[in-house]
């Protein structure tokens, strides 16, 4: 049994910690939405890949999240035993998440305004080179089907 005086001092933490959890959920449905908007923009069909793509990164992110806490839980053990047995008075709050939260907030902002014409621009510089290595291979199809082949081995590394 919790007692209350414990209960008392770490239910505001839990109620920061899950606020910190739904957020970073947010901000990955968020980047979702982006990616299925610049795909529309684009033209581009909307497979399975790319949901599959948020859910490994939402479990990466929650990974570190999980980790993060802990490291926050060792911190605020510390500080709740100092403050008890010390009388040693210093806050207790997860910043360790907080700031791990922040950090991965800032990563999805910063893929939400990345440009589709940025990945437009690179699958043209693909078809170029293609293009170029079919013209002067124009004779030699053992050539041709490697250029094609490396392209497509590049795009498979991208996906994974």
């Amino acid at each position: 049994m919790i007692p209350d005086e414990a209960f008392k001092c770490f239910a505001p933490i839990l109620l920061i910690l899950s606020c910190v959890y739904i957020l970073v959920f947010f901000a990955i449905i968020a980047d979702l939405f982006s990616g299925i908007r610049k795909a529309r923009k684009r033209h581009e069909e909307r497979t399975s890949y790319g949901l599959r793509r948020t859910v490994e990164k939402m479990a990466k992110y929650y990974n570190l999240m999980f980790a993060l806490t802990v490291i926050d839980l060792m911190q605020m053990s510390g500080l709740w035993y100092l403050a008890t047995f010390y009388d040693m008075s210093y806050p207790l709050f997860p910043i360790v998440s907080f700031i791990g939260a922040i950090g991965l907030g800032m990563v999805e902002i910063k893929s939400i305004f990345e440009k589709a014409e940025d990945k437009t621009r690179k699958d043209a510089e693909q078809i170029v080179k293609l293009i170029g290595d079919i013209a002067g291979n124009s004779h030699d199809y053992s050539k041709i089907a490697e250029a094609v082949v490396a392209i497509m081995k590049e795009n498979e590394g991208k996906k994974k």
